[in-house]
């Protein structure tokens, strides 16, 4: 968990304090606007974009905790991921990492208290969200 903290805090500096920062949040909001400013902006949201240097944190993080090393070590991750995803519905990181600890302590303590449900508490508490919230919790409004 620090470690996430520490790369959290790492992705909110770097895109609030830095003109590569200020470049990804102009792309992400109005990309046609960057690209008429003369600026490139198809290098810089892919080569610049936060999931850049958090891919292979979470890999080796992922590493440590199963103590093996494989090409299809994130598969079973992935659906994690996808319901993470859906619950922020939003591309800020703050929104994402709420997304993630919700995920996280749904599936511990869901796990816990009623282990016949563990395997499908986070579709449920995806479904709740989007019974509530149909476009998420942290959704763009302006679109």
């Amino acid at each position: 968990m620090l470690v996430g903290l520490v790369v959290f805090a790492g992705i909110q500096l770097v895109l609030n304090r830095t003109k590569i920062g200020l470049l990804i949040r102009a792309g992400v909001e109005n990309r046609e606007m960057v690209e008429a400013l003369a600026i490139a902006s198809a290098g810089c949201s892919s080569a610049c974009s936060w999931s850049a240097p958090v891919s292979p944190v979470s890999a080796g993080d992922v590493a440590l905790y199963r103590e093996q090393v494989h090409a299809s070590m994130g598969n079973d991750l992935t659906v994690l991921v996808f319901i993470v995803v859906i619950i922020a519905a939003s591309a800020r990181s703050a929104a994402v990492f709420i997304g993630a600890l919700l995920v996280a302590m749904v599936a511990n303590y869901g796990g816990f208290l009623v282990p016949k449900l563990a395997l499908v508490s986070n579709i449920l508490l995806m479904v709740a969200i989007l019974m509530w919230r149909p476009r998420g919790l942290y959704a763009v409004t302006s679109r």
